[in-house]
């Protein structure tokens, strides 16, 4: 990295002696930073300057869109993504000046601990230093720009916040912006532009949900004894939230290694000498809905106990790239700002408005809980973090030791009602689409239905830890994102409250049903090893196909079935290996079909979760739907020029430059979660596999191996633009170095040390 920016000068003695941060940095295979420093203060300042090597301009783009200053820099109308959801700049800078307090973040944190303010206090620094150094050799994709500055405290406090809402009120960021009352609705909706697209790419974006698989083995499944972790967490490719991998030291005190999501300085997924974890997706509830009943005269005052309460109006001044600013007026309630779905029954209407409250508003608590999670010595140790800090914003945790034990939890900051109280003033919609939980609505109309107050929480109105889901076990525990009670179904956690989620009454998902398989298959043989941990993951299988291709064979018996379609099929090995021919074709009749409710002729039973429902239906117009999902599905692929039986790797593929580098799975039916969408010539992935790890431990410490699939570098001119999604595509893992001795032996550059 040293030829693409440059680094200070090693300083006199007489300076170093003075310096405020200091922090050393060695880079190893694929440019991984190992960070050394004394203090937390040196950690963060040289996390900060190792991350801006690498994805300056994402950084950039990242705290520019937290500060609320998109429109100012790109104008209103241009495209971001606000969490995973599309958006306009001026949406995304109303939903963050409307939803982050600076006052209420910066009490938070100074209730922090001094390591955590000192990291970022450094962070900040480090940022800042990078700048001054490089600022006339950034990347081409953001030289000479004033939308790279330096930053404040309250930028990252910003930024580390907007993170923990992104699955929360971030997934209705435009309801927030654009919502007005219903005297003004019809022209405010008739003034947003709609665009549409290929049906199928919105059905791929559609599925495009916060994801991922964890498998956390203790010692009675492992061949050595002790704890094992593989993680595989499914997240976006592009866009603020990419994992960044990372290894922090602090000599004697301070170890821990892993991936950090960009702007953060900490590890969020990874492992320290004793323990290693990994996150998934959970399904408890992380935000909710009022629902308010109108004043009958005035649309922006409800009713509460019986008497009027007007709506707040907050008048937000969004700065212009050209022109004078664009005031908005958006409205808040005493539960949170007002969102509206024009045209749903969630409109803001003359009767009634809805509310957001978002349980993860003002978290700035992720850095005190990982420093702690990264000092754990086992896995109580993480869960005493877990449930000290409530940090985790929106996610599962499965962690083991070297003592072979395992553990699953969701522990995560969540809405605190009541199964009592749910029942009385409380329901909940089916799924809603845009959104990642269930939404759970609430009555606004009478303050015994607000969120009950937590003792001993960080935040009052929090579900505490004891009531949610924790299992310890020798044997597995599981999660790709389906219900708490499925973390081992040998031994399934009893029913828990009504906000920890509602998915063990549904149907399980295909990737739950299927790592399930693969792990009772392994286990009935044999033991797991980071290396068959991994592989088995990563394998490719389809279990939706291994159920739907007998039913399909049967139907392609039919005259009028579409035969070129069937022809392909019947060619497809089962699997989203690069190989695989048909294998798209397959995901796109699975997208259609599988989402039918009249798929299944029998039903899913509790006590076989793996095994039902097993057999689709084909008589009559149900074998027609999906004859007619299958033609859409050939249609689809001959509209764009791409053969039925293409093999996979030739379609589906990751662009760097002019360089397409095949991936391999789907976004149906396999673990391997792979989304893409269509480009010229095939499907271009987005979304999926991201960090991928899997972790034991030997007498010495950890033994890792690793893969982060879309490299560590945004910048096409960096040497880590590619390399590691080319071994990705391999579906290689590389050891992920450590101890001082193999982080010598990987290192690609000399150790650098930078100071202020």
């Amino acid at each position: 990295m040293a030829a693409l920016f440059a680094v200070p000068a090693l300083l006199a003695p007489a300076a170093q002696a003075a310096s405020r941060y200091e922090a050393t940095i060695t880079r190893t295979t694929f440019g991984i930073p190992h960070v050394e420093a004394k203090d937390f203060g040196g950690l963060g300042f040289g996390a900060a300057y190792a991350q801006a090597q690498d994805n300056i301009c994402l950084m950039a783009d990242g705290y520019v869109s937290a500060s609320g200053q998109r429109s100012r820099y790109f104008g209103p109308d241009g495209a971001t993504v606000i969490g995973l959801v599309p958006a306009k700049n001026i949406d995304s800078d109303l939903y963050y000046a409307t939803m982050q307090d600076i006052k209420a973040l910066r009490a938070g944190f100074a209730k922090t601990s001094a390591d955590s303010r000192a990291l970022i206090a450094g962070w900040v620094a480090g940022y800042n230093r990078f700048l001054r150094d490089n600022r006339d050799k950034l990347p081409a994709g953001c030289a000479g720009q004033p939308w790279v500055h330096e930053i404040t405290r309250d930028d990252v406090l910003r930024s580390l916040n907007g993170f923990t809402m992104l699955a929360g009120s971030a997934m209705a960021a435009a309801k927030i912006a654009e919502a007005a009352p219903p005297v003004a609705e019809a022209e405010h909706a008739s003034a947003q532009p709609v665009t549409s697209a290929p049906q199928f790419a919105d059905e791929v974006r559609a599925s495009m949900k916060l994801g991922s698989n964890g498998w956390a083995f203790g010692g009675d499944a492992t061949t050595d004894g002790k704890g094992m972790v593989v993680g595989n967490p499914h997240f976006p490719w592009y866009g603020p939230n990419r994992f960044y991998q990372i290894h922090l030291t602090i000599p004697g005190k301070f170890d821990v290694a892993g991936a950090a999501i960009t702007n953060q300085p900490y590890v969020g997924i990874g492992f320290n000498k004793d323990v290693a974890w990994t996150h998934t997706v959970d399904t408890a509830a992380h935000m909710s809905l009022f629902k308010l009943t109108l004043d009958p005269a005035d649309p922006t005052a409800y009713i509460v106990d019986g008497k009027r309460v007007p709506m707040e109006r907050r008048e937000i001044s969004v700065a212009m790239k050209d022109g004078a600013p664009v005031v908005r007026t958006l409205y808040l309630s005493r539960y949170g700002p007002i969102l509206s779905m024009p045209g749903t029954a969630y409109a803001w209407t003359r009767q009634n408005a809805y509310a957001i409250a978002d349980a993860n508003k003002g978290n700035v608590r992720s850095g005190e809980g990982y420093l702690a999670m990264a000092r754990a010595r086992n896995v109580r140790g993480v869960h005493d973090a877990l449930a000290k800090y409530l940090h985790a914003p929106f996610l599962n945790t499965l962690a083991a030791d070297r003592d072979g034990n395992a553990l699953y939890a969701d522990i995560s900051p969540a809405v605190n009602i009541s199964a009592e109280r749910f029942a009385a003033c409380g329901s909940m919609s089916p799924p809603t689409p845009g959104f990642l939980q269930r939404l759970y609505f609430l009555d606004g109309s009478r303050s015994a239905c607000e969120w009950e107050k937590t003792p001993g929480a960080p935040v009052t109105g929090l579900l505490p830890a004891a009531q949610m889901a924790a299992v310890y076990r020798r044997d597995y525990v599981q999660n790709s994102n389906d219900s708490y009670r499925w973390a081992n179904i040998e031994a399934p956690i009893a029913e828990l409250g009504p906000m920890m989620g509602p998915d063990f009454h549904l149907l399980p998902s295909m990737r739950t049903r299927s790592g399930l398989q693969e792990i009772r298959r392994v286990l009935q043989s044999g033991k797991f090893d980071i290396d068959l941990g991994i592989q088995t993951m990563l394998g490719n299988k389809n279990f939706a196909g291994a159920l739907a291709m007998p039913s399909m064979r049967k139907l392609c018996e039919r005259s009028d079935a579409p035969k070129p379609a069937c022809a392909a099929l019947a060619k497809w090995d089962g699997t989203a290996d690069l190989g695989s021919r048909g294998a798209m074709l397959f995901a796109i009749f699975w997208g259609k079909t599988g989402l039918r409710a009249d798929l299944w002729t029998d039903t899913f039973d509790r006590s076989d979760v793996i095994g039902t429902p097993r057999t689709i239906a084909v008589d009559g117009a149900a074998g027609d739907a999906l004859l007619a999902d299958l033609k859409f599905a050939a249609d689809t692929l001959t509209k764009m020029g791409i053969a039925l039986d293409a093999p996979l790797g030739e379609v589906q593929f990751a662009e760097r430059g002019e360089e397409r580098i095949p991936i391999s799975g789907s976004p149906v039916g396999t673990l391997n979660y792979t989304a893409a969408l269509p480009v010229k010539g095939g499907f271009g992935v987005v979304h999926g596999a991201s960090y991928v790890q899997s972790v034991g431990f030997d007498d010495k410490g950890p033994v890792a191996k690793a893969i982060l699939t879309y490299s560590q570098s945004t910048d096409p001119a960096s040497p880590h633009y590619a390399d590691q999604t080319r071994e990705f595509s391999k579906l290689a893992l590389h050891p992920y170095p450590f101890s001082k001795e193999e982080i010598a032996a990987q290192a690609i550059s000399e150790p650098v040390t930078i100071r202020q």
